[in-house]
């Protein structure tokens, strides 16, 4: 009412002055004229509509200025309370705090402090005292603790809603459980075996059902099926190299691997090796490659692809026989000529 408060002081003159006449007209005998009774009286009626009307604006005024206060109020606090969070997880996210960081915490609370109940604010300092070095770890599979980090924005969300929307909010929440989020993280668990015979190899391979292969440049990660037409191409592919080998030289060897992978709790074969070593001198290998395809190739000088093949070409590996001689033959004089020096 304090914005009409010179209104009201006319208006309140002005109806006094009016009761006045009126009294002192019924004192003394209607020593008034009829007239101006009347004019009185519309004045009277007129004061009482004005002051009902001051009362309906004021109470409309005072209520929108609420209306706008709790607004503002609102917007800023919505302001603080993701300013609060976005700067929690720029101070957490790298899996550890700097003096510069939990200095920026603290600015950072202590201005949240002020737009909260008492209440909230003991419940806030609860959630953020949680953080201590084990909120940190990691475990054997370099996965963060994310137990804690959901309970820690589930406890700040819960106030942050009860500030913003009180008993409008629909219940509590509760903390989650991204089951997904976790596999995606589990680093693969890698076992080398080393197979002593092509049998055992194969038996690897017939053991799961899909070989995965992540490239260490490009990160890329693929995965497809170990069919019969797999193994039996590196089957064929395995007895044409025996007859190359024992045509070039009695004193090759092979070794063989072969990696086990453990993903989200399904096994998978990683690419099968043979690799093929000249008076202990690893020299070329034949696999199945991350394409699917069957690879041979060489590593003196430096590893470099011979041949290539789709599993429905194998016809062709006759047509490379002369040239994979030639190209053993080379390495195997090298290797010679070095060690008679």
């Amino acid at each position: 009412m304090g914005k009409f408060k010179k209104y009201w002081f006319y208006l309140l003159l002005a109806l006094s002055i009016s009761l006045t006449i009126l009294v002192i007209n019924n004192i003394n005998d209607q020593l008034i004229p009829k007239i101006i009774q009347d004019i009185n009286s519309g004045v009277i009626g007129a004061i009482l509509t004005t002051i009902i009307t001051l009362i309906l604006l004021s109470n409309q005024t005072e209520s929108q200025e609420n209306l706008t206060k709790t607004s503002v109020v609102y917007e800023e606090k919505l302001k603080i309370f993701n300013s609060f969070l976005d700067t929690l997880g720029q101070c957490i996210e790298d899996g550890k705090l700097t003096a510069a960081e939990t200095t920026k915490i603290v600015h950072s609370f202590s201005i949240l402090r002020i737009h909260v109940s008492y209440k909230n604010a003991v419940k806030l300092e609860k959630a953020i005292s949680s953080i201590n070095n084990s909120f940190f770890y990691y475990d054997e599979n370099r996965m963060p603790n994310l137990t804690r980090l959901i309970e820690l924005y589930t406890d700040i969300s819960n106030v942050f809603r009860h500030e913003l929307y009180g008993e409008n909010a629909e219940g509590i929440l509760t903390t989650f459980d991204f089951e997904n989020l976790k596999k995606v993280l589990f680093r693969k668990r890698i076992s080398i075996i080393r197979p002593t015979s092509f049998e055992d190899i194969l038996a690897e391979l017939k053991s799961n059902s899909k070989i995965q292969f992540t490239g260490e440049k490009t990160g890329v990660t693929i995965v497809f099926d170990i069919d019969d037409q797999l193994v039996s191409s590196l089957t064929q592919l395995h007895a044409f190299m025996l007859k190359i080998i024992n045509e070039v030289s009695p004193e090759v060897t092979m070794t063989y691997e072969i990696n086990r992978q453990i993903l989200n709790n399904e096994t998978f074969s990683g690419l099968p090796w043979i690799k093929l070593h000249y008076k202990n001198n690893y020299f070329a290998y034949y696999a199945v490659s991350e394409y699917k395809r069957l690879l041979i190739a060489k590593t003196v000088p430096e590893i470099k692809q011979i041949a290539s093949f789709e599993f429905f070409e194998l016809d062709m590996l006759e047509k490379f026989s002369a040239q994979i001689k030639r190209e053993f033959q080379s390495i195997f004089a090298d290797i010679d000529k070095s060690k008679s020096i």
